[in-house]
């Protein structure tokens, strides 16, 4: 973040008339960021969060705060409005709008100066929550409002929000912890605004002495709020999270310093765009605990709030039982349900925190002793071990999403989830809000809440392709602002105003409070270019709906089975817009985004490109459209999105199946069927290995390939092994005696079999080792290669002759185990949804990895496998579809009854290989930075450890990147066993 500004940029004037793609050269002259008005962006631009979609001119993202001048006052030349963005998870619409939005989290994400002594820090806005409290945690500091959305959620827009968070009856909100804002205004103007300080200097070069624009606005602040000072005490909330319009009550008494930084939080960037920010830091709690209170309904367990808050907590969260189903059998969240005792209807969640542990065990025992005297509570979990209370913040997390994740045209939808009421009174208050829905014939989707401050979140079931329930949202909105009214609170407790609830501004505030908050617009904005229709002679909330009466989806005959969602429409409008996928540093997805931090390549943006192509709205026609590649190019149909996104978007069948529409029309080209038909080569090369191996590792060879296919030289072709896995399978004896447990089939999967039949070798001795019987019937290729080339009509032809030679097995629940996930977990996901028959569910049923399957075993049974001791560190790497579909945690189970703490899972997200992905030479560059995010750092700082994994393709990666010797973990398995 810069000190200072100057300005060396002379602008000509743009005429408003000047046409639009005149407007984007200016833009791309005057800038060093990256000016998108193409038609893929602006519909990737057109929505966020919210119910809302608006298509933008185009869309920026600036370099840095020059950058931002120039724009501003370019755009303020040619007259087009300005949304300002960060990671675009707000659910009132307030990132979506006309003319120009402006990405600050692509490249505006620097932190920067870090004061231990004064306890702050300097940041840019696109700065990422998390990386933020990352770098900060071991000086012992945090930045402590803390939103659900922190993976990705960025300080420019939780400023822009005023968020707040669970803990906030402890920390406050953002507005308390920021102690200096550099602003551009809406003429371009680029001013600092520091708290304690009644004026601070502009930056810009003709203002140096603060008596301009920043003398002005606080002057201007000063004079609104003695005139309407009385009007403020009578009509503002007198609860904390009152956060409607502009913050005139936080700008103190009459003849106080006024500090504009108080009244720009939570401004939702209509009064100008925040470049950077100093924020105050605090120390981070040293014990933590987390008690678990079971009720017996909502209404009980919101009743028990106020006896919570005696014991002085830092949050009390409530959760209520459908979000609670919802992460039931969940692949992500059922091993931390650890905590749901009783199987409760609605918990609360309270936090504590203490200097020592002796301090934190006095408060759980004096809550746990208090509750044991509330007939209502039902069970108290205490829960004191740091990863497991992150387990109970994982659910909670989780709640948003999984209300949105509901099959069908009706939705939970965000309108009036944002109210806030005095805790003291949100029992009565909820059994209210749950009286309106209930004759309005409406679903509640769930309640949760930051009980500790009186904010209920409450998603309503409508389908809002229907205008009488586009109707109804409109009259239970009324509603629920009069019921707040009444009970002193407001409509917005931290979600901002954005376009579902500014027209409610004045019904809560009153005509002058309204004509004071026009009055600070004009003082910022003159013009009303910055995110024009919030706050501010508002939008109405029943226009510009994503899903309107209007919206259309256009029905295709699919490969895969759709139904459950309606077609494939449906399953791409699932995209809830939360921007899960946007997280950094953690989980999977979205391993491309996680690199090029670019909007285009997140799972949101591809789902909305679908839908769009899918629709009768926005710029992308249809499927045939050529700007959907764009979109599609990199993702690694990695599967982590069908876990990992709240809402459970499965992009890599939706891509699967946008390819074999691709296919039907236009058929498959050179590459995809090179790429496709890997297998068939394989099997025939195999005959001839040694001279198939001394070509294909030849330059020529390699040079032919990258020409001929694309296909990069640096990259390895595998070689293949001397003798084959059923070679050696055939010249196996077969046992007399029948094992103990019975039969087991081994899936023999093409990498496998032609290229590491060692890893199957030690798979076959493992499962004997542990009691079973071996079989390995000769079923052929899974169909993994065609169904990643969208080949879906030979895949399903695939699929049905290894359904067949299964059948059998499965139907006497025999099962059937494979090393290679990609191929094994294809019987588990692509089958059934290919294939509507019984006996896809079946095999489905039974087939799974070996890891999990040995995992499972000894879980139940620890003797079953007796290994030695490891002589080094054993670092395991994980398949994404194994991440995806069945999780890690038996596999974690695994090494530890194997290796005790000499093994460890890697905490990496994708390897970037996925399959052909790698190979691509267009790919290779974004294949190993994925690499580099957490895998081969990992790899590299432990050099004596013995890396394993269980995919052929993290194999490959880990070997040509990291130059390191990689097993399968069934061979490291396998040599240790007594």
């Amino acid at each position: 973040m810069e000190a200072a500004f100057q300005s060396s940029v002379s602008l000509k004037v743009v005429p408003a008339s000047m046409p639009e793609p005149a407007i984007a050269a200016r833009l791309r002259e005057a800038l060093r960021g990256d000016v998108r008005f193409d038609p893929l962006h602006r519909t990737l631009y057109a929505t966020d969060a919210s119910i809302y979609e608006i298509v933008p001119q185009g869309v920026v993202m600036p370099k840095d705060g020059e950058d931002v001048v120039r724009l501003v006052r370019l755009c303020a030349e040619a007259g087009l409005a300005i949304t300002p963005r960060g990671a675009g998870t707000g659910l009132a619409g307030g990132a979506v709008g006309k003319g120009v939005v402006l990405d600050l989290s692509r490249h505006m994400n620097h932190i920067g100066r870090l004061d231990l002594e004064a306890k702050t820090v300097e940041v840019e806005p696109g700065v990422v929550l998390d990386q933020l409290n990352a770098a900060l945690a071991p000086h012992g500091l945090h930045f402590a409002p803390d939103v659900a959305t922190s993976s990705r959620a960025t300080i420019g827009g939780m400023i822009a929000n005023n968020s707040c968070g669970a803990h906030s009856v402890f920390y406050g909100r953002t507005v308390d912890h920021v102690l200096e804002l550099d602003v551009v205004l809406g003429d371009g103007e680029r001013v600092k605004f520091s708290r304690g300080k009644e004026v601070e200097a502009s930056t810009s070069p003709d203002n140096r002495s603060g008596s301009g624009a920043c003398g002005r606005i606080v002057k201007g602040l000063t004079a609104i709020r003695d005139a309407q000072h009385d009007e403020i005490l009578r009509r503002f909330p007198k609860v904390m999270r009152s956060n409607g319009g502009y913050g005139l009550d936080r700008l103190g008494p009459p003849g106080s310093p006024v500090d504009a930084t108080r009244i720009l939080c939570g401004s939702e960037g209509t009064l100008g765009i925040v470049v950077g920010a100093k924020l105050a830091l605090v120390p981070l709690p040293k014990h933590k605990a987390l008690v678990v209170l079971g009720f017996g309904s909502v209404l009980d367990a919101v009743g028990a709030t106020p006896r919570a808050l005696e014991h002085r907590p830092a949050a009390v969260e409530l959760v209520d039982r459908p979000l609670l189903d919802a992460t039931r059998g969940h692949p992500a969240y059922e091993s931390k349900r650890h905590f749901l005792g009783g199987d409760p209807e609605a918990i609360l969640v309270v936090e504590l925190f203490g200097e020592s542990e002796a301090e934190v065990a006095q408060q759980v025992a004096a809550l746990t002793a208090e509750c044991g005297q509330m007939p209502e509570a039902r069970a108290t979990v205490e829960v004191m071990d740091p990863i497991k209370q992150q387990d109970v913040w994982a659910i909670r997390k989780a709640g948003l999403g999984l209300l949105m994740s509901i099959p069908g045209q009706a939705q939970s939808n965000s309108f009036v989830e944002d109210t806030a009421v005095d805790p003291s009174r949100l029992r009565e208050y909820i059994a209210r809000f749950m009286r309106i829905l209930e004759e309005e014939d409406t679903p509640g989707g769930g309640y949760y809440a930051h009980a500790s401050v009186g904010v209920i979140h409450v998603r309503p079931i409508l389908d809002l392709k229907r205008g009488e329930h586009v109707d109804k949202m409109r009259r239970i909105t009324e509603r629920v602002c009069d019921l707040a009214l009444e009970f002193g609170g407001t409509l917005t407790g931290e979600h901002g105003d954005g376009i579902v609830r500014s027209g409610f501004l004045e019904r809560l505030y009153g005509p002058r409070i309204i004509e004071a908050f026009r009055q600070v617009k004009t003082l910022f904005d003159p013009r009303g270019l910055m995110n024009p229709g919030k706050i501010v002679d508002p939008w109405p909330m029943t226009e510009n709906l994503r899903h309107g009466p209007a919206f259309h989806e256009t029905p295709i005959k699919t490969y895969f089975d759709f139904s459950h969602h309606g077609g494939m429409a449906g399953a791409t409008g699932m995209c809830s817009g939360v921007g899960e996928c946007r997280k950094l540093d953690a989980g999977v997805m979205c391993p491309s985004y996680m690199v090029t931090r670019e909007e285009k390549d997140s799972t949101r943006a591809r789902a909305n490109a679908l839908r769009s192509a899918l629709s009768n709205r926005g710029l992308i026609r249809d499927l045939d459209d050529a700007r959907l590649g764009e979109a599609m190019d990199l993702c690694l149909s990695c599967k982590a999105c069908k876990t990992e996104c709240p809402t459970g978007v499965d992009m890599a069948q939706l891509k699967a199946e946008w390819l074999a529409q691709r296919v039907l029309r236009d058929g498959a080209d050179r590459r995809a069927r090179f790429i496709a038909e890997t297998p068939r080569r394989l099997r025939r090369a195999s005959r001839f290995a040694r001279i198939t191996n001394l070509l294909t590792q030849t330059g020529f060879f390699r040079g032919h390939v990258e020409r001929a296919y694309g296909l990069d030289r640096r990259l390895p072709v595998p070689r293949l092994a001397r003798h084959t896995f059923r070679q050696w399978w055939s010249r196996q004896p077969k046992p007399t005696t029948s094992r103990p447990r019975g039969w087991a089939v081994f899936f023999v999967d093409t990498w496998t079999n032609h290229v590491h039949p060692e890893a199957g070798i030690a798979a076959v001795k493992l499962l004997e080792a542990a009691g079973y019987d071996v079989l390995c019937p000769d079923v052929g290729c899974c169909g993994r290669s065609l169904i990643s080339q969208g080949l879906l009509a030979e895949a399903r032809q695939q699929a049905e002759m290894v359904l067949r030679q299964l059948r059998g097995f499965a139907a006497r629940r025999v099962p059937i185990i494979g090393i290679e996930p990609s191929c094994v977990l294809s019987f588990i996901d692509e089958y059934p949804s290919l294939i509507s028959a019984r006996m896809a569910r079946t095999v489905a049923s039974v087939s799974t990895t070996l890891e999990t399957f040995l995992g499972r075993l000894l879980a139940e049974e620890p003797d079953a496998l007796r290994f030695r001791p490891a002589a080094r560190d054993i670092l395991y790497h994980g398949h994404c579809h194994q991440k995806a579909l069945i999780g890690l945690e038996s596999v974690g189970g695994l090494l530890k009854a194997a290796f005790n703490d000499r093994a460890r899972v890697i905490p990496a997200g994708c390897c970037g290989m996925a399959g052909a992905f790698g190979h691509l030479k267009e790919h290779y560059d974004v294949s190993r930075a994925i690499a580099e995010d957490r895998l081969l750092p990992t790899v590299r700082a432990n050099p004596e450890a013995v890396v394993t994994v269980a995919g052929f393709s993290c194999r490959q990666q880990i070997e040509h990147h990291a130059r390191r010797p990689v097993q399968h973990v069934a061979e490291v398995l396998a040599e240790a066993l007594m």
